[in-house]
């Protein structure tokens, strides 16, 4: 599977056309300076932080919260290449500062964002040309992506690895063998899941008035945590993540905040061996160590 996720790029460049995808010449975000990080004074901080940790994907009390554990490669789709170039080395930058394991230079693309004119259009095609671009996306869920009025769709691929952090590759007969010197333990697993790929589609309407730098943080906060806007209680958080379905003309984040920064951190700082709700828990008080440092700063200032 994990061939697939670079795959989509050589592959899906010459279709996309075909696919909704925009011309060039189609209004697309301008590019700016980056702008410093936004930081608002926040009431009841504890509540809010385990409200922007609920938008990541749910996972069972048994499970964990998946992330990049070995290669995240970024390529966009649908903008000119002048503005496909600032999205990824922006994304690139973001993941660099958060600890996400990211690729070479030179590295096979795994987190693909997609601008389209017509997401059910291209999720249509997608499913009809090219499912392998789906991986294990279920007809319901494909359906549920197309239905949804929401202007984006996100999905990921994932793999399997062992409790040393090693990929589990199948080998004959498609069984995944796991070899480690670990003991088994009642509080961690020895084999759970990893994004090995992740596809990110956006409607271009939904970017009029947004920068080249607010796409690119607004898809690496999607792409790298797989948090879902949608699941956000309160739409009032500090976070990019509400940036691209905000209604005209109301503030939003002008670039990642301080509290984007603490969740991507802590995300990929956290024990990924130990089950969902502990995982939770230590990316809560990650961010909460964060956000307290980053206000020592500014005080020391």
């Amino acid at each position: 599977m994990r061939k697939w996720a670079w795959a989509l790029v050589g592959m899906a460049a010459g279709a996309f056309g075909a696919l909704g995808g925009p011309a060039a010449g189609q209004n697309a975000p301008d590019g700016n300076d980056q702008a410093p990080i936004v930081v608002e004074g926040r009431r009841d901080r504890d509540t809010e932080i385990r409200e922007l940790v609920d938008s990541l994907t749910p996972a069972p009390a048994n499970g964990h919260v998946a992330r990049f554990e070995h290669s995240a490669c970024p390529a966009v789709l649908g903008l000119p290449p002048a503005q496909r170039a600032q999205v990824v080395a922006r994304m690139r930058a973001v993941g660099e500062a958060a600890r996400v394991p990211m690729g070479s230079a030179t590295c096979r693309p795994n987190v693909v964002l997609l601008v389209t004119s017509n997401k059910r259009r291209l999720l249509e095609q997608l499913a009809q040309r090219f499912p392998q671009y789906l991986g294990e996306t279920t007809g319901r869920r494909l359906t549920r992506l197309m239905e949804s009025p929401e202007p984006t769709a996100m999905w990921h691929l994932d793999g399997l690895v062992d409790a040393d952090g090693r990929e589990l590759i199948a080998t004959g007969g498609n069984v995944a063998v796991r070899r480690t010197t670990r003991a088994e333990s009642h509080i961690t697993d020895q084999v759970h899941h990893e994004f090995t790929g992740s596809v990110l589609v956006v409607e271009a309407h939904a970017l009029t008035g947004l920068t080249t730098i607010q796409l690119a943080d607004y898809a690496a906060m999607r792409t790298y945590t797989g948090a879902d806007p949608a699941r956000l209680p309160n739409r009032g958080l500090p976070t990019i993540l509400t940036v691209v379905d905000a209604p005209m003309d109301s503030a939003t984040p002008v670039t990642l905040t301080s509290w984007d920064l603490a969740f991507l951190e802590s995300l990929y700082a956290s024990d990924v061996n130990i089950r969902a709700p502990g995982q939770r828990g230590e990316i809560q008080a990650g961010m909460r160590r964060s956000l307290d440092r980053a206000a020592d700063r500014r005080d020391r200032n």
